[in-house]
């Protein structure tokens, strides 16, 4: 990953982090994305929820799912079960590390009238699967208030947000982070998100790895996209 992308990032969303931590964050996640193995449950990542499917979201039989061919992570549009598991097994290894209590990554795909996230990985409290990110949802949930803004947002204590109606409604954790992927057009392909139930719990350390996290996986969040819209289109 070319340091100009990072600095930009950086730039963008107003972090004051070191660039050159978070292209070594970067290089430890390419290699958990291109060499990790484990088994994985399949119900963990093709969940099926209040209707929707994941699998079908991306046109995908049962036996297309156990095909995980570990070729071409970054360049394959058509891997969406090994892309899901690689990104699974990235998200655990920065959550294991710093504890976190909940951690997901959303697709965004944006319309005319408002953005639609689709959960596609999540472990911990439970996260609604599809939501439309209208006024009411961008209040209540940070991962769709980033979706709809492009901007990172870190809460330290919900509690002082809840107080000042920067949210609403009923929330998972009490440390908040929610990370855009964005394209190098500046397009928003998802948001990672992640807790923990105390405050003031997000520390710089773990604001880089996500962040690295956010970096590395915009190819694969992309071809993520590509694969479901195709399936729309088609």
């Amino acid at each position: 990953m070319a340091c100009a992308q990072v600095r930009d990032y950086l730039q963008t969303q107003g972090l004051k982090v070191s660039a050159e931590e978070v292209q070594m964050a970067m290089l430890a996640v390419q290699s958990v994305l291109e060499l990790a193995q484990a088994e994985i449950d399949m119900s963990v990542l093709w969940y099926e929820e209040n209707g929707f499917s994941l699998a079908q979201k991306f046109g995908l039989n049962t036996a297309a799912l156990h095909q995980l061919q570990p070729t071409d992570l970054f360049t394959a549009n058509n891997n969406s079960a090994y892309t899901l598991r690689q990104i699974y097994l990235a998200l655990d290894s920065i959550a294991s590390r710093y504890h976190n209590d909940t951690f997901a990554v959303y697709l965004y795909e944006s319309d005319e009238e408002a953005g639609q996230l689709y959960r596609l990985l999540a472990q911990g409290s439970k996260l609604p699967a599809r939501i439309e990110c209208g006024q009411q949802q961008v209040q209540q949930y940070l991962f769709a208030r980033t979706a709809t803004t492009g901007w990172l947002n870190q809460v330290n204590n919900v509690q002082q947000w809840l107080a000042d109606g920067s949210l609403v409604g009923e929330q998972v954790g009490v440390s908040q982070l929610a990370v855009p992927v964005t394209s190098e057009q500046g397009l928003i392909l998802g948001v990672l998100y992640t807790t923990h139930q105390h405050a003031n719990a997000i520390t710089e350390a773990e604001l880089i790895d996500w962040t690295a996290l956010a970096i590395v996986i915009t190819p694969l969040l992309h071809n993520l996209h590509n694969a479901s819209t195709a399936l729309i289109k088609g």
